[in-house]
């Protein structure tokens, strides 16, 4: 695994947040539709995301669900909750480019109603239109931090606007750069 490390400016309490270049291997190739989420994204934080749906209401009967949705809520199962980076494509709506990823698996623990792990792409380009109900694909290229906890609001939308930096920079290593021409995202 590569690891490259930086520590920003963004903190809790005192502690500034260590963001971490961690190359994951094998690199999950997940396919999901975008469901609506908490509308926390765009209106609350002006992060818009795209949720994944996981199927979390298989988990006790994966075989049930097609191999796609099997993959994600595998992931969801096992990974470590925090920030990832990856490339992303709205394989089914109008713009079908490839763009950089920043996203959070987890819980969202800032906020207290969230009853199982998300997973909430928030794709570095502006899109035109809303894609929910669309087939997001994505490479989940890294892993950059745990899950944190922030008591203040502020706090939390500098560490988003850092870890969106972050996760461009780490997709611009040769390790990553050339994924954004994936199979996954020409068929």
């Amino acid at each position: 695994a590569t690891d490259k490390a930086s520590s920003g400016p963004a903190a809790v309490g005192k502690t500034p947040l260590e963001r971490n270049q961690k190359v994951l291997e094998p690199m999950p190739r997940l396919r999901a539709k975008v469901v609506h989420g908490q509308g926390r994204g765009s209106k609350l934080l002006g992060f818009p995301t795209a949720n994944m749906e996981v199927r979390w209401d298989q988990e006790q009967n994966p075989e049930a669900l097609a191999p796609e949705e099997q993959q994600v809520l595998e992931f969801a199962k096992s990974c470590q909750p925090g920030i990832y980076f990856g490339w992303a494509q709205v394989a089914t709506g109008h713009d079908r480019g490839v763009y950089k990823t920043a996203m959070s698996v987890g819980w969202n623990p800032t906020f207290t109603d969230i009853k199982a792990k998300t997973i909430e792409p928030w794709i570095l380009h502006d899109f035109a239109e809303d894609f929910y109900g669309e087939e997001l694909r994505l490479i989940v290229c890294g892993f950059v931090r745990p899950e944190v906890k922030f008591d203040d609001f502020a706090d939390l939308i500098t560490a988003i606007k850092e870890d969106g930096v972050f996760c461009g920079e780490a997709l611009d290593q040769p390790v990553c750069s050339h994924l954004s021409e994936d199979e996954l995202f020409r068929s």
